[in-house]
């Protein structure tokens, strides 16, 4: 992208995503705060949020209010958004609706800067713009619900110039309490994103919570380093499962809180746009240990395919006396139920 029209674009966004224009739009909302916490408890609501074009901030910030109030009206104390949650903001690009005709984003690029314009140039020039709009809004919305608020991801520029797909949390005074970089790309990330290199746990007043994002739950490590450094609650933000590509998305955090005793909340984003299409149903997991019987998932969202809000309350002294039980060498309610024929000792009497 020549540097004309870079900053062309820059300073249309900038405009277009002025803070004033989120709190315009969210001054005659409904702010219900959310409930106090009990001790040992915590709601948590899954705000599977479809990921369509925004018009404007405001629009933008009206939609994610939706959402955050249907969780805060259903108990929630804790909610969390999908990856890309910032995506809709493209919709800010002069043109970006006619772009979207169903093809990938790299060839609907193609009409706006000719063959040489590269996803990562997009990203690179409405990354700040689109963080603003997007902070301003998460910020406000937390803080208004007095409500925790994991964001979901936006692409982020770091301090060293590249991009990171960077989830928030907010706090419910709405500072930022941190973010997490993804540490380990997908596929069709691999030649643009960066990663980042370090986990982050963060201890809130009912218990300690990290969000790795959507392909780092692909690596038993991750969740196991998390649990190490004191997770209760894994955070999975997903792009959606993907076609073809969903028996990737289920190698995600409800296989790794059976390795790393945690609550997994694994929430999707919905999307049909640039080509791609994303679905959920979004989960609650836990060790099999705290499943009702004949069950997978704490809860499931009653549609894959459109958008909807799952609230559930985790019961956190349940799992801690649990992992009191089964510490990090040997998980052995899990291998007994599962594995009982291969770690059955030959020395053991048969039944």
């Amino acid at each position: 992208m020549n540097g004309a029209l870079r900053l062309a674009m820059q300073a249309l966004l900038h405009w277009r995503t002025r803070p004033s224009l989120v709190a315009m739009a969210l001054r005659g909302e409904d702010f219900p705060a959310a409930p106090p916490l009990e001790p040992g408890r915590v709601t948590v609501g899954l705000a599977q949020m479809r990921l369509d074009l925004a018009d404007s901030a405001g629009a933008y910030a009206r939609h994610a209010c939706r959402l955050v109030r249907d969780a805060v009206e259903g108990g929630a104390q804790l909610i969390a958004f999908p990856e890309y949650t910032g995506l809709p903001l493209l919709g800010l690009l002069p043109g970006a609706k006619r772009l979207d005709r169903g093809e990938p984003l790299a060839d609907a690029l193609n009409e706006l800067g000719g063959t040489s314009l590269r996803v990562a140039d997009i990203f690179r020039a409405t990354a700040p713009a689109v963080c603003r709009a997007y902070l301003a809004t998460f910020s406000a919305l937390a803080a208004g619900f007095r409500v925790y608020l994991a964001a979901g991801t936006v692409i982020a520029v770091g301090a060293d110039g590249k991009l990171y797909n960077t989830a928030h949390l907010f706090g419910p005074d709405g500072a930022l309490i941190g973010t997490q970089a993804k540490l380990h790309p997908f596929t069709d990330e691999a030649e643009w994103l960066a990663t980042g290199d370090t986990l982050r746990v963060f201890d809130l007043p009912f218990g300690t919570v990290a969000m790795p994002v959507c392909m780092d739950y692909t690596y038993w490590e991750t969740a196991r380093l998390a649990w190490l450094k004191g997770a209760e609650i894994l955070i999975d933000p997903s792009a959606g499962a993907d076609g073809d590509r969903a028996w990737r998305a289920a190698r995600g955090v409800r296989m790794r809180v059976q390795e790393s005793p945690c609550y997994g909340l694994h929430v999707y984003g919905i999307a049909d746009l640039f080509g791609l299409r994303w679905r959920g149903p979004g989960r609650i997991a836990a060790p099999i240990a705290l499943l009702p019987d004949n069950t997978r998932t704490l809860a499931v969202a009653d549609a894959s395919d459109r958008e909807t809000v799952l609230v559930h309350t985790l019961d956190l002294h349940a799992l801690r006396e649990h992992r009191a039980a089964n510490p990090p060498a040997f998980n052995v309610t899990l291998y007994r139920k599962y594995l009982s024929e291969l770690y059955r000792s030959p020395h053991a009497p048969k039944a």
